[in-house]
């Protein structure tokens, strides 16, 4: 019983704050911003904006705005969140490599070692006889 009312004041909380986060982004959405602007500087944007020259500052503007936030910051974003494994990997790499590199040639002589002293410990056994 106390497991299902933990649960409705927890979803319970989350509709709450879906609502107020609504409610912000319906106050502030950007049809609005002209309302913060004074009267004095929004009727010569206006006009600018009308021309053939303003729609186009308009339209790159907003292509450059889009492709900055659309595009570099959430690319920066995953970069700054996975650092740690980007590293990680960067070092993970080069120490796998070496380390193989490493017992291979460390493997290698010991086998030549190995079978030369086989070859010895052989001969002298057959001079012994």
């Amino acid at each position: 019983m106390n497991n299902k009312k933990t649960i409705k004041e927890i979803l319970t909380a989350y509709d709450r704050q879906i609502k107020k986060d609504m409610g912000f982004w319906i106050k502030y959405r950007p049809s609005r911003w002209g309302e913060f602007l004074p009267e004095k500087l929004f009727r010569p944007l206006l006009s600018f904006i009308k021309t053939k020259g303003g729609k186009k500052f308009v339209l790159i503007s907003a292509l450059i705005f889009s492709l900055i936030f659309v595009g570099v910051i959430p690319t920066l974003n995953l970069i700054w969140s996975n650092i740690f494994r980007l590293w990680l990997i960067l070092i993970v790499i080069p120490l796998v490599y070496w380390s193989f590199a490493i017992t291979s040639v460390y493997t290698k002589i010991i086998v030549h070692g190995f079978f030369e002293f086989i070859r010895v410990f052989l001969k002298n056994a057959n001079y012994k006889k």
